[in-house]
């Protein structure tokens, strides 16, 4: 038998791999080993970054993205912050100062070049790698803050932002007919704050059918308090100011439900939660595929959104509700269930369950949210440990987006 000689040795990608994020990861690995390499015999301890850039003598900026090369366990959130040839010769000379062989320094040259190549042929330059990297669905630490620049920009071009955007959904039978399911919706900004005066909307709502038409409701306010309809939605005991001014637009098929124009900065700081009973919403059994979801609009510049989920313990769900990002900026239209796979964005985060009770609902930077689900259970006539529920979180959730978490409706019982 004749074989090919190898053609992959030396480190060389094939043609169909020059250029891909593959092979700017595998030559950022190289890399990566090799620093480590130098790190250790230059006697350098890389956890220690103060430490470290006293003991190079070089600056601490160059140092932190040096040491972070060598400790972080996702190179995906690292890769397009190595350090570029100026500043790595400087690090190579600090080492050799420090008693670093020169073939070990060397090797780490050779590295570093490799690496520079493979990142010219994918992207051209470290800022469109970033961005690559953003796209990829493990790309947490560098999604996160391509995230938080356009939330940063979209603050100062839309004049609003908010502190956290939070749904809470209860899924349960209707006592009267457990053919069908209700649903207890509660969403709500905490921190709202206007950067110009102007009206915002802060909720949509509408229901459509999985194949986009929209489907008719009934809905009761879960604090019929005030007048108007923008008012009877209000749950004003987790309101500040506890009445708000809320002005009903319909649009369409959607109806929105805006803050009245106001003072900005600090002075116009708004708490606001909506709160209703939706009867009748979804059948409880299908004996086609079909699901029970709910989404949120995310058009106000956010620090995170929280969605928690809770369905009634009959319905047999033991795993999260699946989640989506949907793009609603270059596919604006009706929301056809079949369609999302294709319309969603990349997610590193993941929904998990909950414990079960109130103390499972806990969450931190929403010191009365626990209340709040609570008194939510006890409205439409249920215990929080009747459900089984599930959280999903997100920083700096991009806008022109709509969040999406949906469960199957399996068949009927034998």
């Amino acid at each position: 038998m004749i074989t090919e000689p190898n053609k992959l040795q030396n480190n060389e990608a094939s043609p169909d791999r020059e250029g891909s994020i593959e092979t700017v990861l595998e030559a950022f690995h190289r890399a990566r080993a090799e620093v480590a390499t130098l790190f250790a015999l230059a006697g350098i301890d890389p956890t220690k970054t103060r430490d470290s850039a006293r003991e190079l003598g070089i600056n601490r900026g160059l140092t932190w993205r040096l040491t972070r090369m060598v400790r972080e366990s996702d190179p995906t959130s690292v890769v397009s912050d190595v350090p570029g040839t100026q500043s790595m010769a400087r690090f190579f000379d600090a080492c050799r100062q420090r008693g670093a062989p020169e073939r070990a320094v060397e090797s780490a040259v050779e590295a570093l070049d490799r690496f520079e190549e493979a990142l010219a042929a994918c992207s051209g330059d470290r800022k469109t790698l970033a961005m690559l990297m953003a796209n990829r669905g493990d790309a947490g630490g560098d999604s996160e803050r391509a995230r938080r620049t356009l939330f940063e920009g979209a603050c100062g071009v839309w004049g609003v932002q908010a502190q956290t955007r939070f749904v809470t959904v209860f899924v349960f039978p209707n006592p009267e007919n457990p053919e069908v399911l209700d649903a207890g919706h509660v969403t709500g900004f905490v921190g709202f704050r206007r950067l110009s005066a102007k009206p915002w909307p802060l909720s949509y709502e509408a229901v459509h059918k999985s194949t986009g038409e929209a489907a008719q409701f009934t809905k009761e306010p879960l604090d019929p308090e005030g007048v108007g309809e923008g008012q009877l939605q209000l749950m004003r005991r987790f309101c500040s100011p506890q009445s708000p001014d809320i002005q009903v637009v319909r649009a369409g098929e959607y109806k929105r439900f805006e803050l009245a124009s106001g003072p900005v900065g600090n002075q116009g700081v708004t708490t606001c939660v909506f709160g209703t009973r939706l009867r009748g919403l979804y059948p409880r059994y299908s004996a086609t595929p079909d699901t029970a979801g709910f989404m949120v609009i995310l058009t106000t510049p956010t620090e995170r959104v929280l969605f928690d989920m809770f369905v009634h313990k009959d319905l047999g769900l033991t795993t999260p509700a699946r989640t989506q990002l949907l793009d609603r900026l270059a596919f604006p239209y009706p929301n056809i269930e079949e369609e999302f796979d294709r319309r969603s964005l990349a997610l590193h985060e993941e929904a998990r369950m909950l414990p079960g009770g109130r103390a499972g609902t806990l969450c931190p930077y929403l010191p009365w949210y626990s209340t709040l689900v609570e008194d939510v259970a006890g409205r439409i006539g249920h215990a929080v440990d009747d459900f089984v529920g599930s959280r999903f979180e997100m920083a700096y959730p991009p806008i022109s987006t709509t969040l999406s978490r949906r469960f199957d409706l399996g068949p009927r019982p034998a």
